[in-house]
Parts: C-alpha cells; sequence; structure tokens
C-alpha cells in the first residue's frame, strides 16, 4: 500500500514539475528559463528537482511523454461505436487541445530553437515519430473493427492528419485565427477525410 501511495505521489510531484517548466517556458523561453526558476516555482529545493529532471531537455522531454499519453488515452476512449465515429472525431481537435501541455508558441519555440539544440530536435523528432505511429495504430484499429475500409492509405491519412492538426496550429500563431475558426477547418476536413475512409457496411 506504502509502495503504491509512493509511486502516486512521485507521479503527481512530476506532473507539477512539468506544468512548472510549461509555465516558465511560456513566460520566459525556453532559453532563459533556469532550473532554479522551475523549482522555485514548484515550491522545490533545486536538489529534489534534479532527482526527478536533469535538465530542461529532460522536461521538454517528459512534456512530450505526457501529451503521448494524453493522445493515446483520448484515442482509445473515443471512436468506441461506428455512429458515433464522425461526431467523435469532430470533437477530438478541442478535447486533445485542452488535455495537452504547453501552448502553441512553446511548440515553435522548441522547432526553431532544435535547429541548435541536436538535443532537442533529436526529442521532437522521436515524439513526431510517435505521434504517427499511434495515429496508424488507430486507423489499423478502425479497420480491423470494420468501421475504416480495408483499402484505405493508412501512412498517408496518418500524415495528413498530423500536418492538418499541426497547420491549424501554425495559422493560429501566424494568421491569430480564433479557436471557433480552427475547429471549423477541422471539422470539414475530417468529415470529408472519414466520409471517404468509413466502411459503407
Amino acid at each position: 500500500m506504502r509502495t503504491k501511495a509512493t509511486s502516486q505521489y512521485r507521479a503527481e510531484l512530476k506532473e507539477r514539475i512539468i506544468q512548472s517548466a510549461v509555465e516558465n517556458f511560456a513566460r520566459n523561453g525556453f532559453d532563459k528559463t533556469r532550473m532554479e526558476d522551475i523549482a522555485a516555482s514548484s515550491g522545490l529545493a533545486k536538489g529534489t528537482l534534479y532527482l526527478y529532471f536533469k535538465s530542461k531537455e529532460d522536461l521538454f522531454f517528459a512534456l512530450c511523454e505526457y501529451n503521448l499519453e494524453q493522445l493515446r488515452n483520448q484515442l482509445s476512449r473515443s471512436f468506441n461505436k461506428k455512429e458515433n465515429i464522425m461526431s467523435d472525431a469532430e470533437r477530438f481537435y478541442d478535447e486533445y487541445q485542452r488535455a495537452s501541455l504547453g501552448g502553441d508558441m512553446i511548440w515553435f519555440e522548441m522547432i526553431a530553437l532544435s535547429t541548435r539544440n541536436p538535443k532537442l530536435r533529436k526529442i521532437l523528432a522521436e515524439y513526431q515519430n510517435k505521434v504517427y505511429q499511434a495515429v496508424k495504430e488507430f486507423l489499423k484499429a478502425q479497420i480491423e473493427r470494420g468501421f475504416f475500409r480495408k483499402d484505405i492509405d493508412v501512412d498517408t491519412i496518418a500524415a495528413g492528419l498530423m500536418a492538418l492538426y499541426n497547420g491549424l496550429a501554425t495559422n493560429k500563431l501566424l494568421l491569430q485565427t480564433s479557436n471557433s475558426e480552427s475547429q471549423r477547418v477541422w471539422t470539414e476536413t475530417i468529415r470529408a477525410i472519414i466520409g471517404a475512409a468509413a466502411s459503407k457496411r
């Protein structure tokens, strides 16, 4: 019982540290944020922070893993009934935005910094590949359940869905597209994709 409580405490503390890191990255930028800043805003001694994370890059990796887990959880919770697959897909964009940590600005800063930081570049590349694989596995599962046609190209559709999501994030940042407009574009595009992929059985 004690081991379970300790594990839960450690998990909750790690999530608190990650959330603190996100807030500091958003406020000060990744380069200007110090580990001391993250420790202070987490209410921890710096030594305690280093027991969990050795660097800001390690914290960013943990942020990526957290968001990947949120993606997998949301995919497993949704899309369980064929008649609901369209409405589930339409809601996915907003729900994942709410569940994931780190705003679009942080992610674009990390992409820019990765051109000079090989460790960040490796983390981002691994994260993108894991997301791609998760989306592919989701599409394959829908084929096996009879929701999607067997002849769809899961590689192309997975890449297209990622490009759509990332493109909407880019437009929000550069063109100041509203959340409602981003949701509208997602909904209309996802209807076309799922409509073409859906099994007629």
